[in-house]
């Protein structure tokens, strides 16, 4: 019996040591100061060198300069006994000079005394997958499991997460013995606050719905240290396929691990990993036939364990990939290389084509020569796909970005350029490369710079997500112009402030073409303030001549008359040239604005200059209703002789043309009205869209007016920003005489408004009380 376990155990150890040999992975011997003892074809392979020139060298010899130092902590750690191992990435440099990255793993073998003998030194060529991962992020999720990871740790443990049984990895990794892990759960090991992540999977797993799932979360060791590891839970089911306990597959990926059981454990966990792993593995003869595979590998390709075994490869790789396929297995055969890792094409047995990333390496005995193929395959389609998305999409918004009509930055934090569009260069005059490690605020005036101090810090702290302000920038060309600055901040996935977006547009036009309006304006106002003196004149001279024919007694009424009178005419002054300025001045401008550009805008877009002169024949209706409605101000008997819904319309185009906001105007039924009703009715209208012009920044307006035998109806609602009607105003004093003016004719005014839903007044007359308006 036990020559029988001894000849077994032999056996295994001569597989794995061939494995050794022929792993992909670089091994050496080295001894305590660092020569070069021995070493496996793998790492001669990887450093260019004869096995005759390493060992002439010291390790430190071909790592790469500047990474010398890395890990000499932990290396006299080693060496004084405080660890047996310990695992960096670091460059080393081929024979040809090519630095490239590993990851180097190191243990001591330690005398029956503990005192040091000689080093093993494990080294993964890990280059690829480190410029894969400055290429792509989603390179850093692909699952990468080998069967001599001897750090892995491995766990088995009971359906509510008791463990049964754990290696020597997971011991060294949590920090307790064996025997005290057996009175712990996996959710008591678990940091607090990751203990709830992956329940909807773990669910899942109990209920059948899937035999396995990868997770990354933190665990607690037991000095209270946190540390990261990459969980891979599966199912083992009985022989009457109930689910009767699970295997954990632990990796600490703060630090990788590698502890060399014994040869028995070894054998153990490599044959429950190839059983239980979520990475399909497979076992190819020489032949190219499949010898063995594992359940994954089943699942990835859709075909049951027994039909693959013994089945060509050809058959299941897309002709398309087959010739590739075929040569690298020659290679593989021949000995031109050891392994390859690569994405592939292949067909499961519903005929569905799908991405899969391979990796192949040769087993060789202690002849060198092949003895199968051992293969690691993981469908990597949606990843295919995702990133092949992700790539147009990136080249779209490139060239949004890149053509855009306004200047867009991409900025750090500190407002340090990151990126900006060919827009920005042309309206700042220099380059990406002039601006890089400059703040953009040092080329605006001096006296502009601190303007938006207060927003930015705001920014930055996630307190406000933009903010837009005007200031002046000095050209490269010491050109001073302005410029309207649009500072969004762009967020992470977790909520924090990530980065900066920054919007600038060339707005020096504008502002001089709004100095020039101030100027007419003021031309405007000083036009009419003379002809309003002259009226003035003429009625205090006139007010003089009435003084002397009237009686001595009248002399106090006539002087307040008087003065009434200058008061009204002082007011009256005052509002018209308001209304002047505030509606037809700047309306007239603006339609002169565009009659200056329309001949040539006609000449270079046809559609664009009707828009342009429809938006012309807008201008000079509103500017026309404008001066009718000051018309009637100035003959106020006009209110009462002219129908109510014609003066509704006049209003609603002169607030068109003044806004430059649309109105939806419903007019139903004819009656005529009490002076006083029509008057009261058309002052609230009036008073209802010049609050929606002040204070609504609405983009809609609805008017109703509703006439009936019985009465009459009128409504304004609009869909700005609305108020609080719990809270008084200065603006409230509107609403107050609005109010005034439908009591004084019997009337109800009512008023319904909510914060960013808009506001909507409603006035009701009726000309017997007790008869309730019906409006159809």
């Amino acid at each position: 019996m036990q020559n029988h376990l001894l000849e077994e155990l032999q056996e295994s150890e001569a597989r794995f040591r061939a494995a050794f040999r022929s792993s992909a992975i670089g091994m050496a011997l080295l001894s305590l100061d660092g020569r070069i003892l021995q070493v496996n074809e793998a790492l001669l392979k990887m450093s260019g060198y004869t096995e005759g020139e390493l060992l002439q060298r010291y390790d430190q010899e071909n790592v790469f300069p500047e990474d010398k130092n890395i890990g000499v902590d932990r290396f006299q750690e080693l060496l004084d006994g405080k660890r047996d191992w310990f695992q960096v990435e670091k460059r080393y440099v081929r024979k040809s000079g090519e630095p490239f990255w590993t990851r180097a793993t190191l243990s001591v073998v330690r005398d029956l005394g503990g005192q040091p003998l000689y080093l093993v030194g494990m080294i993964d060529d890990i280059d690829q997958q480190k410029k894969a991962l400055e290429r792509l992020l989603e390179s850093e999720e692909r699952f990468r499991a080998t069967f001599d990871n001897s750090a892995i740790g491995i766990a088995l443990t009971t359906l509510d997460g008791h463990i049964l049984r754990a290696n020597a990895a997971v011991c060294k990794m949590s920090g307790y013995a064996e025997e005290e892990l057996w009175q712990r759960t996996d959710f008591e090991l678990t940091y607090p606050e990751d203990r709830n992540l992956g329940m909807d999977l773990f669910a899942e797993l109990l209920k059948g719905k899937r035999d396995s799932y990868q997770i990354q979360k933190r665990y607690v060791r037991k000095n209270d240290d946190v540390f990261w590891a990459q969980v891979t839970l599966s199912a083992v089911h009985d022989s009457e396929g109930r689910l009767d306990y699970l295997v954990a597959i632990l990796e600490d990926i703060e630090e990788q691990k590698h502890n060399l059981a014994s040869l028995r454990e070894s054998e153990e966990r490599f044959r429950s990993m190839f059983e239980h792993a979520a990475v399909g593995i497979g076992v190819m003869g020489l032949n190219r036939r499949l010898i063995d595979a594992n359940p994954a590998l089943c699942k990835t390709y859709g075909i049951s364990r027994a039909e693959l075994i013994g089945m060509d490869a050809t058959e299941i790789t897309h002709p398309e990939d087959n010739p590739e396929a075929i040569q690298l297995f020659n290679e593989l055969m021949t000995g031109q290389r050891d392994s390859y890792e690569m994405d592939r094409r292949y067909i499961r047995k519903n005929g569905e084509v799908f991405w899969a990333h391979v990796n192949m390496s040769s087993v060789r005995g202690l002849d060198g020569k092949p003895m199968y193929l051992v293969g690691m395959v993981m469908d990597v389609d949606q990843q295919k796909h995702a990133a092949e998305e992700l790539r147009k999409s990136q080249a779209r918004f490139q060239a949004i970005f890149d053509n855009m009509a306004v200047g867009v930055a991409v900025l750090t934090l500190d407002r340090m350029p990151i990126a900006f569009n060919a827009t920005t260069e042309r309206i700042i005059g220099y380059t990406a490369q002039e601006l890089r490690n400059v703040d953009p605020r040092s080329l605006a005036v001096s006296e502009d710079r601190d303007i938006d101090s207060e927003w930015f810090r705001e920014l930055v702290n996630g307190i406000r997500d933009s903010y837009v302000m005007e200031r002046r920038y000095r050209h490269k060309s010491r050109r001073i112009f302005w410029a309207r600055i649009n500072y969004s901040l762009v967020r992470d996935l977790d909520g924090k402030p990530d980065y900066l977006i920054g919007i600038i547009e060339d707005i020096d036009e504008q502002k001089r073409a709004a100095e020039r309006i101030a100027q007419q304006e003021a031309d405007y106002l000083l036009t009419l303030q003379h002809r309003v003196n002259e009226r003035t004149h003429e009625l205090e001279t006139a007010n003089q001549l009435l003084q002397k024919e009237i009686e001595q007694r009248k002399k106090i009424e006539e002087e307040l008359s008087s003065k009434a009178a200058e008061e009204a005419v002082a007011a009256d002054r005052t509002r018209l040239a308001r209304d002047l300025h505030d509606a037809v001045t700047q309306t007239l401008f603006s339609a002169s604005l565009t009659a200056e550009v329309l001949p040539d805008l006609w000449e270079v877009d046809i559609e664009e200059a009707k828009k342009s002169a429809e938006e012309l024949r807008q201008l000079t209706r509103g500017a026309l209703a404008e001066m009718r409605t000051l018309l009637l101000e100035l003959r106020p008997a006009t209110l009462t002789q002219t129908r109510l819904s014609d003066l509704i319309k006049q209003l609603c185009e002169a607030f068109i043309g003044r806004s430059r906001l649309p109105i939806a105007l419903t007019i139903e039924g004819e009656r005529n009205l009490p002076p006083e009703v029509q008057i009261a009715c058309y002052r609230i209208a009036q008073e209802s869209l010049n609050n929606v012009f002040k204070y609504a920044r609405a983009s809609r307006v609805n008017v109703s007016l509703f006439l009936s035998p019985t009465g009459m109806r009128f409504e304004v609602c609009d869909n700005g920003i609305g108020f609080d009607l719990t809270t008084n105003k200065p603006t409230s004093l509107g609403m107050r005489i609005m109010h005034e003016r439908a009591e004084a004719i019997g009337a109800d005014l009512f008023v319904s408004s909510t914060l960013g839903s808009g506001t909507c007044i409603e006035l009701v007359w009726n000309e017997k009380p007790n008869v309730r308006l019906r409006v159809l």
